[in-house]
């Protein structure tokens, strides 16, 4: 069954994020210039085991995409999505004893890289093909989302055949973009447009080839490294997506930790504790979604500002211009007036 993700939810490796912000670096694009208009504190990235959530990445790729001279900026950073990029799981198709194994391993796995799509693997014929559908609607970041996708499997594809890719067909969900003959230069072949989904097709006879550097001991190891990250990822989905919820839900009038416990159905210890093991805490949760609801109300209302402060559950707008000049260096008044 597809799983619904949701924006919210912690997901992206910070692996992605440094990629996307060494390329950026290349072109000239400061980190600090690129962070700070994403409104990402850099401290944020100083775990190298930590993740963003997807509403983070989107607006860091929305960064870079508006200083860049460059279109087809999923192409290119695809292409530098390597299988060391991809971590646990890149290690694991490494050391698989064939590419069809390695398929299936990243089949089923691929949840800890926080892909914004599902993946399947459907034999057509003497065919093989590899499915991706979106899990969330990705807007105007879905081609971006599927170049970088496509282009990083049939790259790590053919490093572990380690050969030119022959016969290999490649399609995408949306119409030929303006830049549409830089795939043929990419994936070696024409490339179909308007497709049901996106895929990358390749001959059946691929799935035997042999890994180089087959280790079965390393596979068993990234299997049981790769449990343990998606049952944290499930917990931690799980447990700050509920949270958010609550608090999406009685805008003006948040709970404090107890009351949302017990709406959670569980102790405020409880909470507290998960929480903490998340690396947050209630009150970071909860400033960060005022922080998301003020962006909103500033962006695309034009209520006034004491109104947007009694939303938020500030009883004195005072309260309100001092906690959003802390969530974003900026007065209320002024970030209104930028986005306008």
């Amino acid at each position: 069954m597809k799983q619904s993700l949701n924006f919210a939810a912690e997901l992206v490796p910070l692996a992605y994020v440094e990629a996307l912000l060494a390329l950026a670096g290349e072109w000239g694009i400061g980190r600090d210039e690129v962070l700070a208009a994403a409104r990402l504190r850099p401290e944020v990235l100083g775990n190298p085991n930590g993740r963003l959530s997807f509403l983070d990445f989107n607006l860091l790729v929305s960064a870079v995409m508006l200083r860049c001279d460059e279109p087809a900026l999923g192409l290119v950073l695809g292409q530098r999505l390597n299988v060391s990029t991809h971590g646990i799981l890149g290690y694991a198709v490494l050391s698989s004893a064939n590419l069809g194994k390695a398929i299936q391993f990243a089949l089923r796995y691929y949840r800890v890289l926080g892909l914004a799509f599902e993946l399947e693997m459907v034999e057509v014929g003497e065919r093989v093909e590899l499915r991706a559908s979106e899990s969330m609607p990705l807007g105007a970041l879905e081609r971006f989302a599927a170049e970088g996708l496509l282009t990083s499997l049939f790259t790590i594809a053919r490093f572990l055949v380690g050969e030119e890719l022959r016969e290999v067909q490649v399609g995408f969900a949306y119409g030929p973009p303006s830049y549409a003959a830089r795939y043929q230069s990419v994936f070696g072949n024409a490339v179909a447009f308007d497709q049901p989904y996106h895929r990358l097709s390749l001959p059946r006879d691929y799935l035997e080839r042999s890994m180089a550097l087959a280790n079965p001991a390393t596979v068993q190891m990234c299997e049981q490294q790769c449990e343990a990250i998606l049952a944290s990822l499930d917990v931690q989905d799980g447990l700050l997506t509920r949270v958010r919820r609550l608090l999406l839900a009685r805008p003006g009038d948040f709970p404090d930790l107890d009351s949302a416990a017990h709406a959670l159905h569980t102790s405020g210890r409880s909470l507290r504790r998960h929480l903490a093991l998340m690396g947050t805490s209630y009150q970071q949760v909860l400033d960060d979604v005022r922080k998301r609801l003020a962006l909103e109300y500033l962006g695309t209302t034009h209520l006034p500002l004491f109104e947007v402060a009694s939303l938020l559950g500030f009883s004195d707008p005072s309260n309100f211009r001092r906690a959003f000049k802390k969530w974003t260096g900026k007065l209320p008044s002024d970030y209104r007036d930028d986005a306008r």
